[in-house]
């Protein structure tokens, strides 16, 4: 038995979080007096990077933005200096970003609802954090949020070498936890990389559509599949229906 959590956007609340980043950045960028539209710099140099790095974990990187963004700005290159200004942007995207997360995780909804639930689970169930991220990343931020005693095996993107829903990467995930994919399930809410990923395994799965939507109930998709998938309305009601779940295959 054993539970496949995807991470940012299910456990943590990253898309809020790196919305304030970006907004917190902005305002580094202006204050350090660096030039330009930091918004158009920034979100050009992002499609630059999406594009040149498909399916790479290094896609991602904050560091490269901010690098392409003091590119397109210094036409006549860089100079030594000028490096210290894009590492400077790279700690304050992440002080920002990690800022966030910490006062979320002190908030009662989280303290009350999710952690016991998740500290409980990896009790009883092996857990593995699957994540197309790089493993630095991935590592500050569950430091930053989940409870220090939460017991977990993390897996990002650029240890496997390839990103969900690659079939590389899930064939990665069931070669380390040793299980059959019939008695795992796969919690996620996006629905190409991590529920028609784990599918094409055969790997149960729960489409999470909000991380704290309203309502209880747990229901599955109505279509056939290589393996069941149920949409659920939030985190906390996957994670008890996985729960169930899990006990039910042990029978």
């Amino acid at each position: 038995m054993a539970l496949f959590l995807d991470l940012d956007n299910t456990l943590l609340p990253s898309k809020p979080a790196y919305d304030f980043a970006i907004a917190e950045c902005a305002n580094d960028w202006q204050e350090r007096k660096l030039g330009g539209d930091f918004h158009v710099l920034y979100e050009s140099a992002r499609k630059k990077v999406k594009n040149q790095l498909i399916g790479h974990s290094s896609n991602r990187l904050r560091l490269l933005c901010f690098k392409l963004m003091l590119d397109e700005l210094l036409q006549s290159g860089f100079q030594t200096k000028d490096i210290f200004d894009v590492l400077w942007m790279e700690e304050r995207y992440h002080f920002h970003f990690l800022s966030y997360l910490k006062n979320e995780a002190k908030k009662e909804i989280y303290q009350t609802n999710l952690f016991p639930k998740l500290v409980d689970l990896s009790n009883q169930f092996p857990i593995y954090l699957t994540t197309n991220e790089t493993l630095r990343t991935q590592l500050l931020k569950v430091s930053s949020f989940l409870p220090m005693d939460f017991r977990f095996t993390l897996i990002t993107s650029e240890e496997v070498g390839f990103e969900k829903p690659e079939t590389k990467f899930f064939s990665y995930v069931l070669e380390t936890a040793k299980e059959n994919p019939v008695d795992c399930i796969l919690l996620g809410d996006n629905w190409d990389d991590d529920i028609l990923g784990a599918n094409r395994h055969g790997i149960a799965s729960i489409h999470i559509l909000e991380m704290w939507g309203e309502g209880k109930g747990v229901n599955e998709y109505p279509f056939e599949s290589s393996a069941p998938i149920w949409k659920a309305p939030n985190t906390v009601a996957a994670l008890e229906f996985a729960k169930l779940w899990l006990f039910q295959r042990q029978k």
